[in-house]
């Protein structure tokens, strides 16, 4: 039997964090109902929760990899996956809460700073309005009072995230709403601005709907060979993850 315990504890202005170990795996908890990040301590290249594998899904199209920005960095969980899998990828992970900073470098193993990775505790809002980088992977994933922030698909917001991809870059929107006419408009945002094709992965056992909005032409679906060598590549099992995929068309409007 796993053995379970609470590692560490904290009251954060309005939001309850918790981290706890269970055997190999350590979690990081807000309010006791959301869990941010999980990782397995003994192995940063697997990466155990399913929804963040999911929100990795562009890597089943070998596109270009150089440079990466999460915006909501939790325990740092991807950065910490992708550090190990692919350590030549540079990435920022831009993260509000100094104190959710904190724990991802002390708990969670945060990349170190001589790495090719930068945690950086700011507005991603500022982020993009400051900062010059481009880069071929974006992943928004954010939350308030257990929601995705309605500035995170307003047409600023993601006209900003769009201008700093680079032309086959990718942005994955994790995308937690109360209902499906919220989910809906915050949609037909996202592919207002992102005019093609968009491809949206969904989970029957989780609240969760990623959208993946790409700068260019969405590209067309991998053969069973390629799922099946890239996902022994990268630990996913992309062949599960393309068969939840919907494509749709560019908005009519485009």
């Amino acid at each position: 039997m796993k053995q379970t315990r609470c590692i560490y504890r904290e009251e954060h202005h309005d939001t309850h964090l918790e981290i706890w170990d269970e055997g190999d795996h350590r979690s990081l908890w807000f309010d006791d109902v959301i869990l941010q990040s999980e990782i397995h301590l003994q192995d940063a290249a697997v990466l155990p929760n399913p929804v963040n594998r999911a929100m990795l899904a562009h890597l089943m199209f070998d596109a270009p990899l150089h440079r990466v920005m999460l915006a909501g960095c939790g325990g740092g969980a991807i950065a910490r996956w992708l550090h190990a899998r692919a350590p030549e990828v540079a990435g920022d992970a831009v993260e509000l809460s100094p104190t959710v900073a904190r724990l991802a470098r002390e708990y969670f193993d945060f990349p170190p700073p001589e790495s090719n990775w930068r945690l950086l505790v700011e507005d991603v809002r500022e982020h993009l309005v400051h900062s010059g980088a481009r880069y071929d992977y974006i992943l928004v994933d954010l939350e308030e009072n257990q929601n995705t922030p309605s500035w995170a698909t307003a047409p600023d917001f993601l006209e900003g995230c769009r201008a700093h991809l680079e032309p086959r870059g990718v942005l994955t929107v994790n995308l937690i709403l109360g209902d499906n006419r919220a989910i809906s408009e915050a949609l037909l945002r996202i592919r207002r601005v992102f005019d093609n094709e968009t491809l949206l992965l969904a989970d029957a056992d989780h609240d969760n709907l990623l959208v993946l909005a790409f700068a260019s032409a969405a590209p067309e679906m991998p053969s069973a060979q390629q799922l099946n060598d890239l996902g022994l590549r990268w630990g996913i099992d992309f062949a599960s993850l393309a068969r939840r995929l919907t494509r749709l068309a560019p908005p009519a409007s485009a």
